[in-house]
């Protein structure tokens, strides 16, 4: 396997070489490129969002707990998936295990991970054994914009219980050809070398990606090998006259170990995953004020896990098949003061694992408005879903206030579910949380964001209650802090601080697992040439008494990139990272330990 792992690596770094020598003297003629505008903190919440209540609107508008992460922060880490990146976002805690593009779960303020939607491009992409997201299989190079809801959101989505996460890829660029080679190699022969090409030729647009990443362990975990290939696709056609059609094709292979513990469980565990999504979308306005909008989509999930008893060398097989064909309309009303949605979701589910078989057709109906009145917004919504085990009615409402041109309020209020055991007759869990919140730029060089919440999830089945069999009831309390500075010669500083209380009703005891501090700290630079972000997060589990969990201190990365030589749309990029430097620990059972101390680096060329 360390051969295979090699030679795909030094295949592609090869290549990114010979193409990096073959741009050279006529990117030592060009001229530089212009310098990237710096992050402007005054208009930080000016920015647009859809991922709350499938409006397009300025984040203004936008009463949830919304952060947004834009293509240019994307870049500046060096990150190879979707759950790299959501491993710095505040409020948000990652669980990874092993190698980049090892099994990850996403956690957003405490709540579990299969509360979290995960959209690529407004499709969920969880699946119906436990409603788990592999952010792990989206590689960060397709990515253009992440979207982060904090809180329910089902009253636009369905069963978003604890928030959405809403990620859009690129799209063609408007020039005939273009594209980037990349490669990068680190301890263990862990290798990322991915290659996209992009353009546009009369209507017709196209945006390619292709990649492997793969890894022989990284110490501790040293037997969670990987061997991972991801191909995406995307073409986009102007329609004559005014909107555009959308086809897309996402194919993610995997075969990765997920745990091995010989000394305390006696297991190891080794996973296998194949996922495939298509989809067709039409968007077409039908007037100035009304656009409609369809999407159909198809995926067909398969895992397999090979499980060990190391001391005997039982074996055994878990098997689990997610089938999802969906149709989704909408339409979209804009007024100068108010923009209305309202849409129908169609889903036909099958799922299959080694002991049943189960379909269903689930199907919801919603309708969300966002009423304008000078510096007052009010975003009511509401939706209906019929989901096989049960009748859910989900509705929110919020509404936002510009205080001054520098302050904005915030105050959100939502009840929401979520259906979490597919194969299973359980009624829904389902939340009732509240926000409020402000977000400022009055001191200058300073933004300033702050958010209270309240959150109570009733019928939760897990195996941390007091009686597995007997549904809990829980209520978090919680606030979260976020500060960041303007850049000052080039260099800005960030932080983000979230508190979460999560107790069950009935006995007042704390919830272990559930996070109750989260710090992320951040020291950036960029001035177009050379670029470094300082990373350093901690996350204190509150993990389960004789588990072993250590999280104390924090875990540091430093991120660094020198684009050497540049010109319009080319360019010869070098990056490095040192992932926890200080060799710090963190994690939540002894059975499953954070990565150790680890460097990469590699190269970039883009044409």
């Amino acid at each position: 396997m360390t051969n295979i792992n090699f030679l795909n690596s030094l295949r592609v770094f090869l290549i990114t070489l010979f193409l990096g020598l073959c741009v050279v003297p006529c990117l030592a003629w060009g001229d530089d490129l212009d310098n990237d505008d710096s992050l402007d903190l005054l208009n930080a919440w000016q920015g647009t969002s859809t991922g709350a209540s499938r409006i397009p609107k300025p984040i203004s508008q936008s009463a949830e707990n919304i952060t947004v992460l834009t293509a240019k922060e994307i870049g500046q880490l060096n990150a190879h998936t979707l759950a790299d990146i959501l491993d710095t976002v505040p409020g948000v805690q990652m669980q990874l295990r092993g190698a980049p593009g090892g099994v990850a779960f996403t956690y957003v303020q405490s709540t579990n991970y299969n509360h979290i939607t995960v959209l690529l491009d407004g499709i969920s992409i969880n699946d119906l054994g436990d409603h788990f997201a592999n952010v792990s299989a989206i590689p960060a190079q397709i990515i253009e914009r992440v979207e982060i809801v904090k809180g329910s959101a089902s009253s636009a989505w369905g069963q978003a219980l604890g928030g959405v996460i809403n990620v859009i890829t690129k799209s063609p660029e408007q020039r005939k050809l273009g594209g980037s080679v990349t490669a990068s190699i680190g301890e263990r022969t862990t290798a990322d070398t991915r290659a996209e090409i992009t353009g546009t030729s009369g209507r017709l647009g196209y945006y390619l990606s292709s990649g492997y990443l793969g890894s022989n362990g990284i110490s501790p975990n040293s037997a969670l090998s990987l061997n991972s290939n991801s191909t995406y696709a995307k073409l986009a056609y102007a329609l004559p006259g005014q909107g555009e059609m959308q086809a897309s094709f996402n194919y993610y292979h995997t075969d990765r170990g997920t745990v091995y513990s010989p000394d305390i469980l006696d297991f190891k565990e080794k996973q296998n995953v194949n996922s495939l999504l298509a989809t067709l979308a039409l968007n077409k306005p039908l007037s100035d004020s009304l656009v409609l909008d369809i999407h159909a989509s198809h995926i067909n999930d398969r895992q397999t896990n090979f499980d060990t008893l190391i001391s005997s060398g039982s074996e055994w097989t878990v098997f689990g098949k997610s089938q999802i064909s969906a149709v989704k309309a909408s339409l979209l009303w804009r007024t100068e003061n108010n923009t209305l949605v309202g849409g129908s979701d169609y889903e036909h589910v099958e799922y299959t694992n080694d002991s049943s078989f189960r379909k269903k057709d689930r199907w919801g109906v919603y309708l969300n408005d966002t009423l304008t009145l000078g510096p007052l917004s009010v975003s009511p919504g509401v939706r209906f879903d019929r989901t096989g085990t049960g009748d859910q009615v989900s509705a929110a409402f919020g509404t936002t206030w510009q205080v001054t041109d520098t302050t904005l309020l915030r105050a959100y209020t939502a009840r929401g579910f979520g259906v979490f055991q597919f194969t299973q007759n359980v009624s829904p869990e389902k939340i009732w949380t509240s926000q409020v919140g402000a977000e400022s730029t009055a001191i200058p060089y300073l933004w300033l964001k702050t958010t209270l919440f309240r959150n109570e999830i009733w019928n939760v089945y897990s195996s941390r209650n007091l009686d597995p069999a007997v549904p809990e009831r829980r209520i978090a309390l919680g606030a979260e802090l976020e500060a960041r500075t303007v850049p000052v010669f080039n260099t800005s500083l960030g932080a983000g601080y979230t508190f979460t209380d999560t107790v069950r009703t009935i006995d007042d005891h704390q919830v272990y697992e559930s996070a109750r501090h989260t710090l992320q700290l951040a020291l950036r630079y960029d001035d177009s040439t050379y670029r470094g972000v300082l990373n350093g997060r901690h996350v204190y589990w509150n993990g389960v008494p004789g588990y072993g969990g250590k999280y104390w201190g924090l875990i540091w990365d430093l991120h660094l990139g020198a684009t050497l030589l540049k010109r319009e749309n080319s360019s010869l990029e070098l990056f490095f990272t040192g992932h926890n430097l200080f060799n710090g620990k963190q994690f939540m059972d002894e059975t499953l330990p954070n990565n150790s101390r680890w460097f990469e680096g590699g190269m970039r060329v883009r044409f």
